[in-house]
């Protein structure tokens, strides 16, 4: 071992992570006590500066999606991350603290796996890829199979909407959620599943094959809608879901440079701020003048409205009565009140629905998801996880189309498939980006009577409180992502809105 000093002992904090260079190497330590540890600088899921992160009860946690890792041995305890943190040799000489930078040998090593018992996935987007990574960190030796209609999965999808569009990242380059050698422990089946018949715990898909599992986490995430007016065959018109549906989209825009978008989601939001760093011309037509009102009310939405008009994003507002074409391609968009606007690509971003088409032996809810219990579990060796699933909450049944949750859900499921019982009780927590700028969401307010806001929003350093009868219920935020770090743990317990406020203010100073 060859061991370099790294900082006096006495400079280094009681449980904040300080970064330090050893050699070429960027080590970050954590002191509890007299015990310190050495790991790697930079989360694995997307470099984010762990430094920058929070510890709380006895996690560390990522500044930027939430990763959570044990202090105490940089095992991942939550997502995004599907990884552990790497480890370094550390140790006390003289008051010095000393990291050798040689990595020791990883926590875990999966091991080859056995014909018996079989584990399928059907899906392996965000929760299924989450769901067979925890199943192999967890020990599972067994057969495990994910089934996906997509050769090219699992990928991030985040960055469709996000890093693609803008030209930041190629489309050959969007990161894999598993490491190719993953696969030396895992089957990759290719094909549409046309029917689940549980009672006999069998797959029957398309191509006439058949699969036999003895568990099976379904986590087959949303199909995106086209709504049901004319013309939404028509060449030029996208819906964005999948890499392919992405690659032919940016290609028709570059092409025209223009897009006209229907609906004012996230994902379209994003896509439009994302096309503008290459000067498209994007115009949103969406019935509400403003976007994300529904889950920021009314002064944040029209914040968001602001900033997107600032950048030359045109809002048209109206409802889409009919897509025009000429020779089979789109050239327009009908709106109802008679007004046409000229469209060469159209983007439908009107919403998804739960992927669950070819369940027929299983009880569906009216928006076609799947009630689980409080362990995701929906039928004996069943389990969902991701934006099919509606689970119980506190505050009633839920279900939220949000990547980390789907993760985090492909989690709980996986453990649970192995008989741990575990309850999926997590705060969510979902980011978006608009104009370079990461705006974060924590916990869930389908309505609130009580609207608190610190900071700026012309600034973008801000936090915005949601209260119901007193309790607080979701926080909204931009430029204080340790605060928000330590925010989403501490919001596991129950929190008043006068904590939260007292919190805020700190954070800002």
């Amino acid at each position: 071992m060859s061991y370099q000093n790294a900082i006096v002992l006495q400079d280094l904090p009681q449980l904040k992570p300080v970064r330090v260079p050893i050699g070429e190497q960027e080590i970050l330590l954590i002191r509890q006590d007299n015990e310190i540890k050495a790991y790697q600088a930079k989360c694995p899921h997307s470099g984010a500066p762990l430094e920058q992160g929070a510890i709380r009860d006895g996690y560390l946690v990522c500044p930027w999606h939430k990763a959570n890792f044990d202090i105490s041995d940089g095992s991942l305890c939550e997502p995004l991350a599907l990884s552990d943190l790497q480890r370094y040799p550390v140790r006390v000489e003289n008051g010095m603290v000393q990291v050798d930078p040689e990595a020791l040998p990883p926590l875990y090593q999966f091991a080859e796996e056995e014909d018996e018992p079989v584990f399928a996935i059907l899906g392996s987007g965000a929760a299924g890829a989450a769901a067979a990574w925890t199943l192999r960190r967890e020990g599972f030796k067994g057969r495990l199979v994910l089934v996906d209609r997509e050769k090219q999965a699992p990928y991030d999808r985040t960055v469709l909407s996000k890093f693609v569009p803008s030209g930041n990242m190629a489309i050959d380059e969007v990161p894999p959620l598993l490491d190719d050698d993953f696969w030396h422990y895992a089957e990759r089946k290719h094909g549409d599943v046309e029917q689940l018949d549980s009672r006999e715990q069998l797959l029957r898909f398309a191509d006439g094959t058949t699969l036999h599992y003895d568990r099976l986490l379904i986590a087959t995430g949303g199909i995106p809608q086209r709504p049901a007016f004319s013309g939404k065959a028509l060449f030029g018109v996208h819906v964005l879901r999948s890499l392919e549906q992405a690659a032919t989209l940016l290609q028709e825009v570059d092409e025209s440079s223009q897009l006209v978008i229907v609906g004012n989601s996230f994902i379209s939001m994003e896509l439009a701020s994302a096309l503008r760093a290459k000067k498209v011309q994007v115009q949103v037509i969406a019935p509400d003048a403003l976007p994300f009102k529904k889950q920021f009310g009314e002064q944040i939405a029209r914040y968001f409205r602001e900033l997107h008009e600032d950048n030359g994003v045109e809002f048209i507002e109206g409802e889409v009565a009919a897509l025009q074409g000429e020779a089979g391609h789109v050239s327009g968009v009908e709106l109802k009140n008679g007004r046409v606007v000229p469209a060469t690509a159209v983007l439908l971003a009107t919403g998804v629905a739960p992927g669950t088409g070819f369940i027929h032996d299983l009880p569906l809810n009216d928006d076609g998801s799947l009630t689980a219990s409080e362990e995701l579990e929906i039928a004996t060796n069943v389990w969902s996880a991701g934006d099919i699933a509606t689970w119980p909450a506190a505050s009633g049944p839920m279900r939220i189309e949000h990547w980390r949750v789907a993760q985090q859900q492909g989690r709980v499921a996986a453990k649970n498939m192995l008989g741990r019982g575990e309850k999926f009780d997590r705060v969510p927590f979902f980011w978006t980006a608009q104009f370079g700028t990461r705006y974060e969401y924590l916990g869930h307010a389908k309505e609130w009577d009580d609207f608190r806001l610190f900071g700026s929003l012309k600034e973008k350093t801000f936090v915005a409180l949601y209260g119901q009868r007193g309790q607080l219920a979701a926080v909204a935020s931009c430029g204080l992502y340790t605060f928000t770090a330590d925010l989403v743990r501490r919001m596991q317990q129950p929190m008043t809105m006068a904590e939260g406020a007292a919190l805020a203010q700190k954070a800002l100073g």
